[in-house]
Order: C-alpha cells, then sequence, then structure tokens
C-alpha cells in the first residue's frame, strides 16, 4: 500500500487519542476504517496512473489464520501481531460492498462458514450430574477478523479451567471456535454435533451482538430470536450465555423464544475485550461472572429465578415539560461549557466531564408526586447509563450513590425488553438558581458516566 510510513502514523496518532481517552472505542473504530479506506483509495489510484512497464511488485500475501484448539492453546504462540487489549472489536457494518460483504470462506459444503475440523468434542472424566448431559461453548466471533480470532484466544484461556470442572462432572463439553448458524439452532436443539441425544444443559456463544438483539456467526451470518423454532428447543437447556452486546437487554425475548426454560444472561452496551475476558475470570467478590453461573444452575439445581418486573415506568422526561427552561437553558449550558439542543419535552445538554470524558442529560420541568411536593414544579435532570441485565451487579449501581448529593440511581422502561439503567435529580424549580441547576447536572452526567464506565467498561456516544 502506498505510504505505508504515513499510514502507520495516523494509525498511531488515532490510537494514542484513544489510549488517553479523548475518543470513544466506537470513535476509534470507524476513524480507523476511513483512514484505512482513504489509503486502499490512493494506492489505488496511483496503480491507475502507473506505466505499464513500471507496475508496482505485488504486495506480500496475508498469512494464514490459525485457529488452536483447546488442547495446544496453551503451547502454540499468537497468531500475527495482536491489536491492544483495550481495543474493541469493530462495530459490524451495514450496507455496501466492501470486503466484509465477500462470500464466506467455504471448506466443503457450499457456502458453509465454519471449518467443521476444528470442533472438540471432550468426553467425560467423570461421572456425576452431567450424566447425559452436554455443555457447549462455541464462537461466532469472524474467522476473517484479526481481532475476533485474537478474542477466541484470549477467552479460550479462561475457560479451560470449566471445560475441566464440567467434564469431571460427567458433562460432555463441545469446544468449536468456529460456530455457524446451524451450529447455534443445533445447540438450542439438543442436536449439536457430537452430542446427539445428550441434553444441552448449558450453551455458551461469545460473538458480536447487534442493537436489535441479533447474535453474528462466525462468517458474518446472523441469527434472530424469531429463528428458533421454540417447540424444537430442548427442555431440558438450563443456561444460555450469550457473549455479546446488547443481548442482555433481549433477555426476555430470547427466554421466550428458547421455551422461557432456561436463565438467559447477556450483556448490555458494548463492553471492552478487557470486561468480556473478565467476566469468565473468577472473582471472590463478585457472584455474577460465568464459573459463578455455570456452579449455581449447571452444577446445582439452583432454580431459574423469573425475570425482573421493575421497571416499568417511562423515564420521567418522558412526562416533563420544558417551557420553564427556555430561557434558562442557554446560560446554564454556559456555566457549565455544554452544548445543548432542544427535543419534544425537554432539553438536551452534552456535558464535558474530568479526562475528556463527555455525557448527556435531560434537562425538563416536571409536577413532583411526594409526599409536602404534590404539584409542585421540580427541575429534573436525567440521564442514561444502558440496560439492565442478569451480569448487572447491586453494589456497583448502588456506588454511583455513594457520595453526598442529589443523584440517584433509577430503573425505568428501556427501549427493548429489559429495563433501562438512569441517573436522575431534582429540585424544586422555585428555588433552584442557574447555578443550582448546573451543579445538578454536573453530578448527574459524572454519576452515569462513572456507572457506565464500571458497568460496561466504555464510553458509548450519547
Amino acid at each position: 500500500m502506498a505510504d505505508d510510513h504515513g499510514l502507520q502514523a495516523a494509525l498511531d496518532a488515532l490510537w494514542e487519542e484513544h489510549r488517553v481517552a479523548k475518543i470513544t472505542t466506537y470513535e476509534y473504530n470507524q476513524r480507523r476504517r476511513a483512514i484505512k479506506e482513504e489509503a486502499r483509495a490512493k494506492a489505488a489510484a496511483a496503480v491507475a496512473v502507473t506505466p505499464s512497464g513500471d507496475a508496482p511488485a505485488p504486495a506480500a500475501a496475508e498469512p494464514a489464520l490459525t485457529v488452536v484448539p483447546p488442547a495446544a492453546a496453551s503451547e502454540a504462540p499468537p497468531v500475527g501481531d495482536a491489536p491492544p487489549a483495550a481495543a474493541a472489536a469493530p462495530a459490524p457494518e451495514t450496507g455496501g460492498l466492501g470486503w466484509r460483504d465477500a462470500s464466506p470462506k467455504s471448506w466443503g459444503a457450499p457456502g458453509r462458514g465454519d471449518d467443521p475440523a476444528v470442533r472438540v468434542v471432550h468426553q467425560p472424566t467423570g461421572t456425576g450430574v452431567g450424566d447425559g448431559k452436554s455443555f457447549l461453548i462455541i464462537f461466532g466471533l469472524r474467522v476473517s477478523r484479526d481481532t475476533d480470532q485474537m478474542m477466541v484466544r484470549r477467552e479460550t484461556e479462561q475457560l479451560q479451567d470449566d471445560i475441566e470442572v464440567l467434564r469431571a462432572a460427567g458433562f460432555t463439553v463441545v469446544y468449536d471456535p468456529q460456530g455457524g448458524r446451524k451450529d447455534f439452532l443445533d445447540a438450542v436443539y439438543g442436536q449439536g454435533e457430537g452430542v446427539e441425544g445428550l441434553i444441552p444443559a448449558g450453551i455458551y456463544w461469545s460473538a458480536h451482538g447487534h442493537d436489535d438483539g441479533r447474535i453474528e456467526c462466525c462468517d458474518g451470518s446472523l441469527v434472530a430470536h424469531s429463528d428458533v423454532e421454540t417447540a424444537k428447543v430442548s427442555p431440558g437447556l438450563r443456561l444460555m450465555v450469550f457473549g455479546a452486546c446488547y443481548t442482555g437487554s433481549f433477555a426476555r425475548t430470547w427466554r421466550q423464544a428458547l421455551g422461557g426454560n432456561p436463565l438467559v444472561v447477556g450483556w448490555g452496551r458494548p463492553v471492552t475485550i478487557d470486561r468480556a475476558v473478565e467476566f469468565l475470570q473468577s472473582h471472590a467478590e463478585t457472584d455474577t461472572e460465568f464459573d459463578d453461573l455455570v456452579t449455581r444452575y449447571i452444577l446445582n439445581d439452583t432454580p431459574i429465578p423469573q425475570l425482573p418486573e421493575q421497571g416499568q415506568q417511562p423515564p420521567a422526561s418522558a412526562a416533563g415539560r420544558k417551557e420553564e427552561l427556555t430561557a434558562r437553558v442557554g446560560p446554564i449550558s454556559e456555566l457549565l461549557g455544554a452544548a445543548w439542543r432542544e427535543q419534544e419535552t425537554y432539553f438536551e445538554m452534552m456535558v464535558n466531564l474530568h479526562g475528556g470524558r463527555r455525557h448527556v442529560v435531560r434537562l425538563f420541568v416536571i409536577l413532583g408526586t411526594h409526599e409536602y411536593l404534590e404539584g409542585r414544579p421540580l427541575v429534573g435532570i436525567e440521564a442514561e447509563v444502558g440496560e439492565l441485565s442478569r451480569i448487572v451487579e447491586p453494589e456497583v449501581l448502588l456506588s454511583a450513590t455513594g457520595t453526598p448529593g442529589f443523584a440517584r440511581v433509577n430503573l425505568v422502561r428501556g427501549k427493548n425488553d429489559m429495563p433501562d439503567i438512569v441517573v436522575q435529580g431534582f429540585l424544586v424549580h422555585a428555588n433552584a438558581t442557574d447555578v443550582d441547576i448546573a451543579a445538578l447536572a454536573y453530578q448527574v452526567a459524572r454519576s452515569a458516566d462513572e456507572l457506565e464506565f464500571k458497568l460496561f467498561g466504555s464510553d458509548r456516544p450519547n
């Protein structure tokens, strides 16, 4: 590619901005792709004007990707240069005819996007609760993306102890680093290759998730909850873990598609690679990691809990009004150095925080309903954190209220199937100065941003 040194310098500068938190992971991935596309366009233009006698030498072929099966994972060196650990995998793209839209790689059957030879079926090493049952660990991360394959390797390292514990308890354990659409459906139906006739007690599916609840497969194809034939789902399935972004907010939808019986666990907003790996590690101070779920619902016959019904009231801003703040939003924003814009029932402000971070808050007026405040206009500030899921720890939710102030954490009805986590604060409008409102807006924005980072490990543009 032309001007490789210039391209690398631009990529290094972009990574430094991401490392010091000047830009989000989403912005980093978008700009990184744009820089590479621009470099490719320049290289193509240079080839087009090069005389035939001076044609540039062809670029060296990219080394073939190697997937390390679990037995050799601890001995084989990493393949290629792994990207920095803090960089999240690029978000799936839609539209266009780029290289991501190319036909899937095929090893045999037409259109098959996985290599069936890499699937490993581990037989039990003992007997116990797992007799006659299976546990399937399948990766739907793309075989064509180096970052995804680095993620497969890092997760595989953390899963080795889980595989051995399950085998010792009598389970037949499937490890498949290249999971396709058929692999997923066969797994939930109890027809997984190599474990036909066994009850699929649990499944761990690691992949990219979309904000409409769909999950990716290793060839970039997608599986939606509506693709599942509910009547065919094995009644013995107890635990379905999606190591995929957004899936936590669709836990209710996926659970219904899977027959209503299994506990469905997924992530909320996009998480960093480090947070994803941390989920697979055992931590004595928490009880919501993968090891805890397996112990509770697979190795022990703990009853499956019902989905939470809390969080059914709408966000406070949805019932608010903005007229009383029309003349004040400008001065309040100036105090914060914040950009603002008008919405139907509230004003939005982009509040700048320490360390180059920022968070959007909603500013509105609402009538009080609590004792001694009935009917009195209150200034409300509200900021979204993300979707509630089963891996969200209560003590982390409460940590945002650990310092004196007016901010509180609440659960409201989200856009999807699970409640949304928000931070809210209220002041009596008649007594609130512009400085009071600005201070509350900053407090809510900071609490929401800190909570979002603790829960999801990343800062998504609001």
